[in-house]
């Protein structure tokens, strides 16, 4: 049996579109304004991202010019105190520090005074016995980088007491080590006490110093006079008078072994 459709008809079933035209343009427009927040959500997160990543970049920077600073300081970079190196071959290295008055001289007057002061003593204890390698200012203050070829050449020049060499040597030059000791192990020192210098320190190198400064050694210290004197690390100690009289000055033996 043939069923009848009705006249102008068609076959199959229809999709009736019920939704009118106000309600399709509500739609676009929340469809739109949910793709809006989306892209704004990620253009947050990335920024959030981006900015994490620019603080992480900034610490990483901040530290390697700490690195970096502290090691060209410790590797020939100005020192802030007076300070005394000695080295293995003998020579020292003295970096001076001190208040600089330009009314009493120019900068161009005391860099001269300082040439002509080396210049003369070069001319009676030897050619290049003494080198002027740096002078600058800062703050006040002057800095003064010299070089001596040794121990003698520095004490004629400073007219302070200076020896570095071996304990025996010392011995022979009329050191007699009647001082108080303390033991530096770790980078610290012991309590004060007396010692057997002979026994103690046969076969090592000495540095002594009479002047308030810091001195370097080329080695590991393991004796060092107990008075006036602070361990900085385990080559380095600082000279200083406990009641801050610069005026005075202890003679301080510093032992050690060459590395």
């Amino acid at each position: 049996m043939t069923q009848r459709r009705p006249a102008g008809g068609k076959g199959g079933m229809r999709t009736r579109n019920t939704a009118s035209p106000t309600r399709q343009g509500v739609a676009a427009k929340e469809l739109q304004a949910a793709r809006r927040k989306k892209r704004q959500k990620e253009v947050m997160r990335n920024r959030i991202i981006f900015g994490v990543i620019c603080v992480g970049l900034l610490a990483l920077l901040v530290t390697l010019v700490v690195k970096l600073g502290g090691a060209f300081l410790s590797s020939g970079g100005a020192a802030d105190t007076s300070t005394i190196t000695f080295s293995k071959d003998g020579q020292i290295t003295f970096e001076e520090v001190a208040d600089f008055d330009t009314e009493t001289y120019s900068k161009a007057e005391f860099k001269k005074y300082t040439r002509d002061l080396i210049k003369k003593f070069n001319e009676s204890y030897g050619e290049k016995s003494i080198s002027l390698k740096r002078i600058t200012y800062r703050k006040g203050q002057v800095y003064i980088k010299t070089t001596y070829k040794d121990a003698d050449c520095y004490a004629a020049f400073s007219s302070y007491t200076t020896y570095n060499g071996s304990y025996e040597g010392a011995v022979s030059a009329g050191y007699d080590f009647a001082d108080t000791f303390s033991i530096v192990a770790e980078g610290a020192k012991a309590s004060g006490q007396a010692v057997d210098a002979e026994s103690s320190f046969a076969g090592s190198k000495v540095a002594i110093v009479k002047e308030n400064v810091n001195v370097v050694v080329p080695g590991e210290i393991t004796y060092v006079s107990s008075g006036s004197t602070e361990i900085v690390n385990d080559h380095t100690v600082s000279i200083s008078q406990a009641d801050g009289n610069n005026d005075a000055t202890d003679l301080v033996y510093i032992v050690y072994t060459a590395k």
